[in-house]
């Protein structure tokens, strides 16, 4: 069955339910209905909380940092990539670099 997102006129999701089609959510429940896929069909399952682009027809997170950019498949992309070895790292934005992770140390 699939799934459709509620969204507001800023296009944040408001609610995501399984339905028939996008007519019945809009006769029963009111509000802008927007069908939202899995990752099988390229896009962005919604969640509450994210945001909805129309111009590409899928759905992207909050932003986690302010310095990261949205790609064009609404993913957000930090300023420098993340590290490509076997360590941990997580995400700076004072000093907009990786810090490793000690955890295991």
């Amino acid at each position: 069955m699939p799934y459709y997102a509620e969204i507001n006129s800023s296009n944040e999701v408001l609610r995501v339910i399984a339905s028939h089609t996008k007519i019945w959510c809009e006769y029963h429940l009111g509000g802008n209905w927007v069908r939202t896929y899995y990752d099988t069909e390229g896009k962005n399952y919604a969640g509450i909380g994210d945001t909805y682009h129309p111009d590409k027809d899928n759905f992207s997170p909050p932003r986690p940092y302010p310095s990261w950019t949205l790609d064009d498949s609404c993913t957000w992309q930090p300023p420098v990539p993340y590290p490509s070895d076997d360590k941990m790292y997580t995400w700076n934005e004072e000093t907009q670099s990786w810090d490793e992770d000690d955890l295991l140390t």
